[in-house]
């Protein structure tokens, strides 16, 4: 079953100067993320709704697990980090828009193929010979490359922006300026 989430990344792919355990302790210091669910999950914090700006209509909130086969399913909001990788991952869904080249504007009709393994290897251009890397791709934040995820499950694509203040903070305690992304359906 697809899980919907909003995906956290650092703004550079080769960044991964964070253990597992002090991006949990960060994400519980800010109160973004609460108690542990599981390795790898924890729940969402008392200032969960403070990081994040919902679009449109008022959605239905969950933030307990309606069992504990639900923990990292889309049922409920909570958060799963992913990190460190000893290289970049490249991250993206069936929904994924098809990229153009940031140089010549032709549509990039191989993308799947050449990253859609989870590679960020640099990739030629058919149309004009640049090099291309999915970090120099706009992928209009429905994928995106790095070594440290932090991912919140249950977030559909385009319901929710994070706050200036999210990045800040996450900014302000890693050294690294971050970015986001939606995917649906794929795993890390």
């Amino acid at each position: 079953m697809p899980v919907p989430r909003l995906v956290l990344i650092p703004g550079s792919s080769s960044w991964s100067s964070v253990t597992d355990e002090a991006l949990k302790d960060l994400l519980q210091e800010i109160q973004f993320a609460g108690d542990e669910l599981r390795p790898g999950y924890l729940s969402a914090g008392p200032a969960f709704l403070d990081y994040l700006s919902f679009l449109g209509c008022a959605p239905t909130v969950v933030f307990e697990p309606p069992s504990e086969e639900a923990i990292g399913t889309g049922q409920f909001y909570h958060l799963r980090i992913v990190s460190p990788r000893s290289e970049a991952v490249f991250r993206s869904d069936s929904m994924t828009y098809k990229p153009k080249c940031p140089h010549c504007k032709t549509p990039l009709d191989d993308w799947r193929r050449w990253w859609g393994a989870g590679s960020c290897a640099a990739q030629v251009c058919p149309a004009c010979g640049e090099d291309l890397t999915p970090q120099d791709i706009n992928w209009r934040r429905r994928a995106g490359c790095g070594m440290v995820f932090i991912e919140i499950l249950g977030i559909h694509a385009e319901t929710v922006k994070p706050v200036a203040r999210l990045f800040d903070d996450l900014e302000k305690h890693t050294g690294a300026t971050w970015q986001y992304f939606f995917v649906e359906d794929d795993e890390a």
